[in-house]
């Protein structure tokens, strides 16, 4: 493993850790006959996953997906699924473990995803169904669900394709995907730069969090 990689790593594990010890509250609430615990959190979605993080991927599962996909997963992604964890902790609501799908989706992982920087997916006119099924259908070739943001929007990494290891927002609701931009650099985020802009947003004090991604494309 590349040693730069695993000390970005490294770094945000401590810097999630901190995370955790400023923003993660707990109450007990007394329900009469039990008491119970509450949580509260300040950061959007941190209440959903507590700041847990899952126990690495099942290589074998690991390896019966890459065989389904065809070719490996982007090096950080795969790196995090088996270093760190396979869901929990993280932007939006927390992490999906691999391969898991939202919206009834049917993926065909084994497809490139047709869509690049230059030319992303647009938003359907309302009321353009048969438009909206297809963008949907094309969306959903190469690429996996990462994370939920809520309110029928989604992160997604792209597997294969062009645009293979960059995470992109999606929008279920207007069939649109756009890839997320640093917003300094402009360029699109891999897997660790979208986890790291999360996590720079919700240490900062004094800054704005990540709400949605939406606002980076």
């Amino acid at each position: 493993m590349d040693f730069s990689l695993a000390n970005r790593i490294a770094r945000i594990r401590s810097e999630l850790d901190r995370l955790k010890a400023a923003d993660l509250k707990t109450t007990i609430i007394d329900l009469g006959d039990r008491e119970v615990v509450g949580y509260r959190c300040r950061i959007h979605g941190a209440a959903v996953h507590r700041y847990a993080l899952a126990a690495p991927v099942n290589p074998e599962e690991l390896a019966a997906f890459e065989r389904q996909l065809g070719t490996r997963l982007p090096l950080e992604y795969r790196e995090w699924l088996t270093l760190v964890s396979d869901g929990g902790a993280g932007p939006m609501l927390g992490v999906f473990p691999l391969a898991k799908e939202a919206e009834n989706a049917v993926i065909d992982h084994a497809a490139d995803f047709p869509f690049t920087a230059e030319n992303p997916c647009a938003a359907v006119p309302e009321g353009a169904d048969a438009e909206r099924s297809r963008n949907i259908a094309r969306i959903y070739r190469g690429m996996t669900f990462l994370a939920n943001e809520g309110h029928g929007m989604y992160n997604l990494l792209i597997l294969r394709g062009a645009a293979a290891g960059q995470v992109w927002w999606y929008s279920h609701e207007q069939a649109c995907a756009m890839p997320i931009l640093h917003p300094e650099t402009r360029r699109p985020l891999s897997f660790l730069d979208w986890y790291e802009l999360w996590l720079v947003r919700a240490l900062d004090p004094n800054g704005d969090q990540v709400g949605s991604f939406g606002e980076f494309v």
